[in-house]
């Protein structure tokens, strides 16, 4: 085998986070009577969007996010003064419920456990939430380990991350390959700290950071195929 140990991300890697995004927003506006539609809804994923590549860029801390996050868009939406904390609080208590599948997830791991590979999780999320999450979904059972950026204390693609979750198994990078979404946080996180990853473009974005991970796939059978051939590059 090529390499021992796979990691996985987990919002968009093993989870919908639109879906969970989709429920959680409406959860939470819905109970504080804030009117919600596809408008509102897109600014708000994108305003999200770039407050995160602020936090994994360090020029925003977890507790500034929490904060910052729905006190600001209220504001800015509805010129309304809330209490940021106890509606980011409230929003993830309804996301932490949410655990739809993305397609061929299940499936996938029971291959990779066969195959005799180390299942593991490093995701920049809450410690209680994604374990919950993936106990929801029906997958936490073939991860032998998870590990949240709340643990290690740091946000990928920060290297101590990284020194974090290698410190808590016994495989190192040079037999571990990431598998995930995130341009920035997955595929710059492994490359910098000198590792292989696999950048899961499912939602087809663009290479805007000319970041070179060793495969590029659009859905989970894709992904087997590289197991079935042993991540062998076929020139």
């Amino acid at each position: 085998m090529r390499y021992k140990q796979i990691i996985f991300d987990v919002d968009d890697t093993i989870i919908d986070f639109a879906a969970t995004e989709d429920f959680a927003l409406h959860s939470l506006f819905e109970k504080n009577h804030w009117p919600l539609n596809a408008e509102i809804q897109k600014q708000y994923h994108s305003y999200n969007q770039g407050l995160w590549r602020k936090l994994e860029q360090g020029e925003l801390t977890y507790e500034e996010l929490s904060e910052k996050t729905f006190h600001d868009f209220i504001k800015q939406q509805f010129d309304l003064e809330i209490d940021g904390k106890k509606a980011m609080d409230e929003y993830r208590s309804y996301f932490g419920e949410s655990h739809k599948l993305l397609p061929g997830v299940k499936d996938t791991l029971k291959f990779a456990k066969k195959q005799g590979y180390k299942l593991t999780v490093l995701s920049n999320g809450e410690k209680f939430m994604q374990n919950h999450r993936l106990e929801l979904a029906g997958v936490k059972k073939y991860f032998d380990l998870i590990v949240t950026s709340e643990e290690a204390h740091y946000q990928k693609p920060d290297q101590h991350a990284f020194d974090y979750f290698f410190s808590r198994t016994e495989i190192g990078p040079s037999e571990t390959i990431f598998f995930g979404d995130g341009l920035q946080s997955d595929i710059m996180g492994a490359q910098q700290y000198g590792f292989d990853s696999i950048w899961y473009n499912h939602r087809h974005r663009k290479n805007a950071l000319n970041l070179r991970p060793l495969f590029e796939v659009e859905n989970y059978p894709e992904f087997v195929k590289l197991m079935q051939n042993d991540f062998q590059k076929k020139y």
